[in-house]
């Protein structure tokens, strides 16, 4: 189904995944248990695309090695294509994922192949009319971050596909170029709380805690774009420039692992909007999808379209 495709300028890596009581203290030993051993990152925005059914494009840069083999392999279960360049000197990046007994993640990540393109690295790159691009901020904080922006002048003018920008915890640390430059591209703003307070004081915004309809509101016009902003178990904020922000509702669950709900969220976001439903709706299947994926363990749980409507009709 899908009238477009959802590709993906973000990085795909290998989560190391560990389930601990609590993260340790500094000289500190505690032992993990459900360890796992997965393809994460961008991936799991593009599995969840797959989930529902819409064709899916990774366009970032693979490394040859054990790593970028078993990304290549998930690749090709899924039947997501690979339209990006391949690294030769060295292999996909990893990350260890710790999720304490609260359901929160703690990341430590590597650099591989996924951070070491250039100014060409999405050159060839080139959407078409009803695609949606997803981009992810973790991409800025590596030199691949030059490709992205690269593709972002390129692509600036006559647009003819939507652009979904997930700006991460990293969008703290991109120079004040970088963001002015996102923000002028005008795409679809996706974050949780801690990302759209980041991007609030950026804007030169209050900092406190995202709470507030008046500063989403505020917040879509000074970035002239639509804004959306998770806040878990609520549901998510809907914003855009010309109108008031809506709170689209969600679907209160037991959370057991939060690991990859913004990157479910997102996927079906994409997806949806591929298949040119309307904002709102998707935003509302978004959400339904990200409940059931917090209910499973593991970064990649998103469910399929039957199980989340569902969960929407229940």
């Amino acid at each position: 189904m899908g009238r477009g495709a959802v590709i993906s300028l973000g990085q795909v890596i290998i989560d190391l995944t560990m389930s601990v009581g609590r993260i340790p203290q500094p000289g500190e030993d505690v032992f993990a248990d459900k360890v796992g051993i997965c393809v994460g990152a961008s991936y799991n925005t593009l599995h969840a695309v797959r989930q529902m059914g819409v064709a899916a494009c990774h366009a970032g840069v693979l490394g040859i090695g054990p790593w970028a083999d078993m990304i290549r392999e998930v690749f090709k279960n899924e039947g997501i294509r690979h339209i990006g360049s391949d690294d030769v000197d060295r292999d996909s990046g990893f990350c260890v994922a710790l999720t304490d007994a609260a359901a929160e993640r703690t990341f430590i990540s590597t650099r591989g192949a996924e951070a070491y393109g250039d100014e060409d690295t999405f050159h060839n790159i080139d959407p078409s009319d009803g695609d949606v691009v997803h981009i992810s901020g973790y991409t800025f904080a590596h030199h691949t971050g030059e490709g992205l922006r690269a593709f972002i002048r390129r692509t600036s003018v006559g647009r003819n596909f939507t652009a979904l920008f997930d700006p991460s915890p990293v969008v703290a640390h991109i120079n004040d170029e970088t963001f002015d430059e996102v923000v002028r591209y005008r795409p679809i703003w996706s974050c949780n709380e801690r990302e759209a307070t980041i991007v609030a004081k950026r804007l030169g915004l209050p900092g406190d805690r995202f709470t507030s309809r008046a500063l989403i509101e505020q917040m879509a016009r000074l970035l002239d774009s639509t804004l959306i902003v998770r806040i878990g178990r609520g549901g998510a904020w809907l914003a855009r420039p010309d109108m008031d922000a809506e709170l689209v509702p969600g679907c209160p669950v037991h959370a057991i692992d939060t690991n990859g709900a913004g990157d479910c969220h997102a996927g079906v976001l994409c997806a949806e909007l591929s298949c040119g439903i309307v904002l709102h709706e998707a935003v509302r299947t978004a959400n339904a999808a990200a409940s059931i994926a917090v209910t499973r363990r593991g970064p990649a749980t998103c469910p399929t379209r039957k199980e989340v409507r569902e969960m929407l009709s229940s």
